[in-house]
């Protein structure tokens, strides 16, 4: 008997000693476990920040052994520099876009659609049609998915409605701007009513943005120059007609003389959700149209808000995955949280004042009218939400942009009747012959 229990003690022992040598085994090797290196690229600061505060503490045993290292690379060329990376062979996990380089990550052999790396079209739903669409290629794969959009609208000055228009109803205005036709009227108005005083917008650059967006996709067909003389025509003669009516401030976008312009002498300017999160430039300070804290603008508290005549899109963040990438995982885990995981979506969107791709999300802080104190209660969901909800276009081409230049340097010399119509358009296919000889023929003509 006392053999018996002598042998039993000492089994107790071997298997408490078996059990503290695994946990001390257990112990070791967890600390041992190598830390995996996650490369995300980015043109600035921001996704870094939503990470570090938002991400990381949210999900802390996922990235307990990753150790993030950032590539920041000026906007500047930053297109360029994330295919030559990825050409290279260089380490990137993800990486950022913005609605610009869209159709050139969406069309990259290099970015792996979303499917294959785990996110199902389910997970999809929610965002918002239009930026699905920036983040697709021209087949419809999705590679690019947007965590933050920037829908256009037009912001007025309502003192200078009721002034020279003798509209004090946002829905009139409204109905006045809804049309190109409209548009020009309005134009027209403001400057024989305030005897030149008074400019429609700062610049033409401004209001080519609905021109681009309405026009999305639309410039080619089957990889060929598609689009008719008609509408070149059709947005050529806006152009004049806007020139006539003296409707551009002739200032630069985000200048100084741009803040100064909006403040006193222009009637209205293209938005985004962009202008309610703080500064906009390094010199000179949006809050000055908004904020009860500056209220040193004359244009203070006196801007409301208008759909344009075409909707457009102002911006906004994509995240990729390259194929060659190694933590596709975790790759999928980050698109996902930032662009699928509602709650996730509505916590940056209330703490950073991010218009986020998330229809749903978007549509009830839309509805519970949020005030934003810093901007003088203005609510940048229920303003924008009208806006995002409107938005569609074909999905564009890696050529949309180039080509849109093109006619855009002509309605310089049309508008101010220094060219024919049919001059402009034939300089137009010339130039984009002479560019992209790809994608359409040499023009039989000058034009007259």
């Amino acid at each position: 008997m006392r053999k018996k229990m002598i042998r039993g003690i000492s089994l107790l022992l071997a298997a408490a000693m078996l059990a503290v040598s695994l946990a001390s085994c257990g112990g070791e090797g967890k600390k041992n476990v190598p830390k995996v290196t996650f490369r995300i690229m980015s043109w600035n600061e921001d996704f870094r920040s939503l990470m570090e505060n938002y991400f990381i503490p949210r999900h802390a045993e996922l990235m307990e052994n990753v150790n993030l290292e950032w590539v920041t690379d000026e906007i500047n060329g930053y297109r360029e520099r994330v295919f030559q990376r990825l050409e290279n062979g260089e380490q990137i996990d993800l990486f950022l876009g913005d609605c610009d380089t869209a159709p050139y990550f969406a069309a990259a052999p290099d970015v792996a659609p979303l499917s294959q790396i785990g996110i199902n079209e389910s997970e999809l739903s929610r965002q918002y049609r239009f930026a699905r669409t920036l983040g697709s290629d021209v087949d419809g794969i999705q590679k690019g998915s947007a965590f933050s959009v920037e829908p256009g609208i037009l912001l007025y000055r309502e003192d200078y409605a009721e002034q020279y228009l003798g509209i004090t109803h946002q829905e009139e205005m409204q109905e006045k701007l809804s049309s190109w036709d409209s548009f020009v009227s309005v134009a027209r108005t403001l400057n024989e009513q305030s005897e030149g005083k008074i400019k429609m917008l700062p610049n033409s650059a401004e209001l080519w943005k609905s021109v681009e967006w309405a026009m999305c996709g639309l410039w080619l067909s089957d990889g060929n120059l598609s689009v008719s003389d008609e509408t070149l025509g059709h947005w050529l003669e806006i152009f004049k007609e806007l020139e006539s009516a003296k409707a551009f401030a002739g200032v630069k976008s985000l200048d100084d003389d741009w803040y100064g312009a909006l403040d006193s002498g222009v009637f209205c300017f293209y938005a985004a959700p962009w202008l309610c999160r703080g500064n906009a430039s390094g010199r000179a300070d949006i809050t000055t149209i908004f904020s009860s804290t500056r209220r040193s603008g004359a244009s203070f508290g006196k801007f409301r808000t208008s759909l344009a005549p075409n909707g457009f899109v102002y911006g906004g963040n994509w995240l990729y995955c390259p194929k060659n990438s190694a933590n596709k995982d975790l790759a999928a885990e980050i698109i996902r949280a930032f662009t699928c995981d509602s709650e996730f979506m509505k916590l940056i969107a209330l703490a950073e004042v991010l218009y986020v791709n998330n229809s749903e999300v978007c549509d009830e802080l839309a509805a519970k009218k949020i005030p934003n104190p810093l901007f003088d209660g203005l609510d940048v969901f229920s303003v924008y939400n009208p806006a995002a909800r409107g938005l569609e276009f074909s999905a564009p081409t890696v050529y949309d942009a180039s080509v849109s230049k093109l006619l855009y340097d002509q309605t310089k010399a049309y508008g101010k009747g220094e060219i024919k119509l049919d001059k402009a358009i034939c300089d137009f296919r010339l130039n984009v012959w002479m560019k992209f000889s790809e994608i359409t023929s040499e023009p039989q003509n000058s034009g007259g």
